[in-house]
């Protein structure tokens, strides 16, 4: 390894994931990347590159995948063996099955201090995970993405470094030069007149696709010309399909799947809706304050520390169909409101979430990570 930092420079990092397939986390990885630059960063992928992953290759940032293949012992040799060669200044985890096999690798390539960033509520509960994130996780640098997060992760871990607070942030170059609600609708395809609604997010039962179809399907009594755009693909996507169906209104739901035009998407729409029963802080409400769409969601983990209700959005409870309802009839009825707070959205994101920001954030840790004494007191592996 490096025998000495120079902190005029950039330290080298090295994100290590599962995949940079389509989502949230993903999003945010390649942002900081790109902010970044491939100079001094690049990324470790466990299972597959991904789309976001071959973005990167395109801007010439090293994406290296790891792959899975003989499972976890196999795994840790391989992400060892690629640390050791790159002689990154830290391993950067995101989620604890991305800090069990960089944490350990980064441990074995020499004692490279390790940040980790967690980014839902979800823990694992017994077994071996659970051995070994504990024995992890106090010796490394904890990020939370919301302070829900922060609490769980503190609590859970009891004991260690405090756990540090970055909300995540989102880069505003896809959102700059947008199309006119208008255009993009004529570039999808998509009615010129309707009140549309959509969802970006992966199709899995937490995020309320299922309560937003229902809703959607008496919202229809009053505005029968409305759209409902589902963007994004998972498991629970042939229970959508299926529950489409069964209420008749099969002409009035387009699914998108996974799409690789999302900005644009998001400009058509009038309205964003995520009704998620649990949360962390999600990038695809981000997304859509930065591209000027009004959002109705859930009041649930991040999302109060980025909307503000009334103001830059819309929040109801979770699995609360009825007020669900409300909110979108208001927003269908007072397309001025509606404009205005997606105005009031952009900005507050603007101001305070931009990427820049985020990085700073991280580049912050980074610094107190790689000068904190005894890091590298390095596991002597051959």
């Amino acid at each position: 390894m490096k025998g000495s930092v120079d902190l005029s420079a950039k330290p080298s990092v090295v994100h290590v994931v599962d995949s940079l397939e389509i989502g949230g986390l993903e999003r945010l990885v390649h942002d900081l990347v790109i902010a970044r630059g491939g100079e001094t960063t690049s990324v470790a992928c466990l299972e597959a590159v991904g789309p976001f992953g071959e973005a990167l290759r395109k801007h010439g940032i090293r994406v290296e995948l790891i792959g899975k293949e003989g499972g976890f012992f196999p795994i840790l040799w391989r992400l060892r063996r690629h640390l050791q060669q790159i002689q990154p200044d830290i391993v950067h985890c995101h989620n604890l099955f991305a800090l069990r096999n960089g944490g350990l690798a980064a441990v074995l390539a020499g004692g490279i201090p390790v940040v980790m960033t967690k980014h839902g509520v979800l823990l694992p509960k017994t077994g071996f995970a659970q051995l070994i994130n504990h024995m992890l996780i106090r010796r490394v640098d904890i990020v939370a993405v919301s302070r829900e997060v922060l609490n769980i992760m503190d609590a859970w871990k009891a004991g260690g470094r405090p756990v540090r607070y970055i909300p995540n942030g989102i880069s505003m170059a896809p959102y700059t030069n947008l199309p006119s609600r208008g255009a993009a609708r004529v570039q999808l395809g998509l009615p010129l007149k309707s009140f549309i609604v959509g969802i970006v997010a992966r199709v899995s039962i937490v995020k309320g696709h299922l309560l937003l179809v229902d809703v959607f399907a008496r919202l229809l009594k009053r505005f029968p010309e409305a759209l409902l755009l589902i963007v994004g693909d998972g498991v629970r996507l042939p229970a959508v399909r299926a529950r489409i169906r069964e209420l008749g209104i099969g002409e009035s739901v387009l699914v998108m799947g996974e799409r690789h035009d999302v900005p644009t998407i998001l400009a058509a729409m009038d309205v964003f809706c995520l009704p998620s029963e649990m949360e962390g802080m999600p990038m695809t409400v981000l997304e859509s304050m930065a591209a000027g769409v009004p959002v109705v969601t859930s009041n649930v983990g991040g999302i109060p520390e980025i909307v503000q209700d009334g103001r830059t959005g819309l929040m109801v409870p979770p699995r609360a169909g009825k007020e669900l309802e409300t909110a979108l009839l208001g927003l269908a009825n007072d397309p001025g409101r509606a404009s205005e707070i997606g105005r009031a959205g952009r900005e507050r994101l603007r101001s305070e979430f931009s990427i820049d920001r985020t990085l700073a954030a991280y580049e912050e840790l980074y610094q107190q990570a790689i000068t904190r004494p005894k890091n590298r007191q390095a596991a002597k592996v051959p």
